[in-house]
């Protein structure tokens, strides 16, 4: 991804995006569409009512169980082994549903206030949010089965592939929302803009091939290091969920298309580096792409080089009309003030242009800004002697 617009990943939606849209204002209407009247006169209890009811109901049945199986015990009706074996099935499912009602709980407030705030991310898997609006609506249900093992167990509809059938055992398995992180450019434009650059934003000073100090950001190339440091840490701390949602809502992937990413795990690509997963490794390949493009590389010399330059410019025409070195290294340091005096520049060059200094170039008058001298325009300097105008070719033409 070379370029990133927020509006447009907000509002182009691919279809199977439009479907989950559709899926949830639906369920948003549902559940918060109720008019004044609605809200005093229910026809049914929520679903949250609903969830509370079933696990009292479960609770007080495992209650009764575990008392009966004492009872049983004190009649000398079942031995030992098997009022233990009975009571340890027993702990294990009242463990179970403490479980199961925390993590279901949970998840429902968490859906519903993202529902509520427009955050989803449409790289929530649909079977997952399928369930979660199944326990909203009350078609999905805690429950205990035959052995005594607690789960949520019912009927649950994916907008993209249609109704399935719950059945979960483990409280891990306990759909979670994934919402939408930030826009990427709020992560990504502050590090392609600090690559290369000292503590105070200044290019580093470097000696090119020819022994000239220059201050360079360095071609992007040298820097890849850096940025796949940045993202697998940016990656780690995202999690899963934040790299479903940057291929989703931002790369604009299909949902399928993602979970497929997602689940294709110890992934290695191209270049050997071996990832949790293919989303991961995709997600990775944009940043690299987006940050390379948005990499602007700064060259810029160094006054050095500048002065260096200038001698040799200054020497070349000196040595070619026959004028003394040494005139020319005065006038190198002399400037007329307004009122006819003559005054040394001690002032301090600031260097601004981004276009490196070749050598042949026109000499620099010792206050010029670096710009002027490429661009050959007048520049005001202030001195020790007031405000002067200065033509920076003044000098050169002189002795031409």
């Amino acid at each position: 991804m070379k370029d990133y617009n927020a509006y447009k990943a907000q509002t182009q939606l691919n279809p199977e995006q439009a479907a989950i849209k559709e899926f949830r204002q639906t369920e948003y209407k549902r559940k918060f569409g109720h008019t004044a009247e609605e809200r005093i006169n229910q026809e049914n209890p929520s679903p949250q009512g609903l969830f509370t009811v079933q696990l009292q109901e479960l609770a007080r049945k495992l209650v009764e169980k575990a008392s009966g199986i004492t009872n049983e015990k004190k009649k000398g009706e079942i031995e030992n082994a098997e009022y233990a074996a009975k009571m340890a099935l027993i702990q294990r499912s009242v463990g179970e549903l403490g479980a199961f009602s925390k993590s279901v709980k949970n998840a429902m407030t968490n859906y519903n206030a993202s529902l509520k705030n427009g955050t989803l991310s449409y790289g929530m898997d649909q079977f997952n949010e399928g369930v979660l609006q199944g326990l909203n609506k009350g078609t999905v249900n805690l429950t205990i089965d035959d052995d005594g093992r607690t789960l949520l167990k019912g009927k649950a509809n994916n907008p993209l592939e249609g109704e399935f059938d719950v059945n979960i055992y483990d409280v891990p398995n306990v759909p979670q929302v994934v919402n939408k992180i930030k826009p990427i450019n709020q992560l990504l434009d502050p590090l392609a803009q600090g690559l290369g650059l000292d503590k105070n934003g200044e290019p580093l000073l470097i000696v090119d091939k020819f022994g000239n100090k220059m201050f360079d950001s360095g071609p992007y190339n040298q820097h890849q290091k850096e940025v796949l440091k940045y993202a697998q840490d940016a990656l780690q701390k995202l999690g899963p969920n934040g790299v479903r949602s940057y291929l989703a809502d931002h790369m604009q992937y299909p949902q399928t298309q993602v979970k497929a990413m997602m689940e294709d795990t110890a992934f290695n690509d191209p270049n050997g580096i071996e990832w949790d997963n293919r989303g991961t490794a995709e997600a990775y390949a944009s940043i690299d792409e987006y940050v390379g493009n948005k990499y602007n590389r700064i060259q810029k010399p160094h006054p050095e080089t500048f002065a260096k330059f200038a001698k040799k410019r200054a020497e070349k025409i000196a040595a070619k009309k026959g004028v003394p070195v040494e005139e020319v290294a005065t006038q190198e340091n002399i400037m007329p003030t307004p009122d006819g005096e003559v005054v040394e520049d001690t002032t301090q060059e600031t260097l601004q242009t981004g276009i490196p200094v070749e050598v042949g170039m026109p000499a620099p008058a010792p206050t010029a800004n670096p710009l002027d001298v490429i661009t050959g325009v007048n520049v005001e300097e202030q001195t020790s002697g007031g405000e002067v105008d200065v033509n920076v070719e003044e000098l050169i033409k002189k002795y031409s």
